[in-house]
């Protein structure tokens, strides 16, 4: 992996999470729906990889959680070329509670990069 690819992943983990705070939901992916491809092509599982220890490291709106995993990690398989998509899912919690999920949808496979069953009781409520 090249340096401008590492450089590329430590940006997207600094810019996303705190454009997802500032703005709305529906700019920011609009935004990274028109990020261009181009970047190197790196396999999947190793932008996951470095996204999640970047993220499991930070603070604040820039700490871990399946939204902002999520978000980046669309932006970076774009950039490599996949057609990388956000889905949003809810459902409600045993105690009635509604609960949200983000998982990715990726070159025809979904959920990608986590096991099926992860979302098996979500219902999608949104693709961007």
């Amino acid at each position: 992996m090249r340096l401008r690819t590492k450089l590329e992943i430590v940006t997207a983990c600094a810019v996303v999470p705190g454009a997802l705070e500032l703005f709305s939901a529906d700019r920011t992916f609009a935004w990274l729906a028109r990020v261009p491809a181009g970047g190197e092509a790196v396999a999947p599982s190793l932008l996951a990889f470095h996204v999640d220890r970047i993220l499991h490291r930070g603070h604040g709106f820039w700490r871990h959680s399946c939204l902002r995993r999520t978000a980046v990690l669309a932006l970076l398989l774009r950039r490599s070329g996949h057609d990388a998509r956000v889905v949003i899912g809810v459902r409600r919690g045993d105690a009635g509670a509604l609960e949200a999920h983000a998982w990715l949808a990726c070159d025809g496979s979904e959920p990608f990069l986590e096991p099926a069953d992860s979302i098996s009781t979500f219902q999608p409520l949104s693709r961007v």
